[in-house]
């Protein structure tokens, strides 16, 4: 009866041992990769570039509007590009600007739209893109 006694009491605890190692109990190995920082340079961004700028006017005297058709095209990784436009006339520059979601390689056209009061003399549209 001894016997069996103690022959209980190893097999239990033999089977605690292999038990507590199958749960990872019994070692402290760390299988997770340690993060890698990754140089601003090596992101994938847009690369946006203007097309093509359509400026043309509508109304007369105070109902007058600066029309601006923007063609950006994306040569970079998807994402969102702002379209940015201006307009001088007379020494004032008003600006506004629109953000585009653009897919790699895709092109897509946009319009600003400008309430200027008739100052007479020309006007002069500037645009640009710009990456948030």
């Amino acid at each position: 009866m001894k016997c069996t006694k103690l022959a209980g009491v190893i097999i239990l605890i033999a089977i605690a041992a292999v038990m507590a190692s199958a749960c990872g109990g019994g070692g402290s190995t760390s299988t997770n990769p340690k993060p890698t920082a990754v140089a601003s340079s090596n992101i994938s961004k847009p690369s946006p570039a203007v097309l093509l700028v359509n400026a043309t006017t509508a109304g007369v005297l105070d109902n007058y509007y600066a029309i601006l058709n923007i063609t950006a095209k994306n040569e970079g990784a998807d994402g969102i590009v702002i379209v940015v436009g201006s307009i001088t006339q007379a020494g004032q520059t008003q600006r506004n600007e629109i953000p585009v979601y653009l897919t790699s390689g895709s092109a897509q056209t946009v319009k600003l739209v400008f309430p200027l009061k008739w100052k007479g003399g020309d006007w002069t549209p500037t645009v640009e893109t710009e990456i948030p």
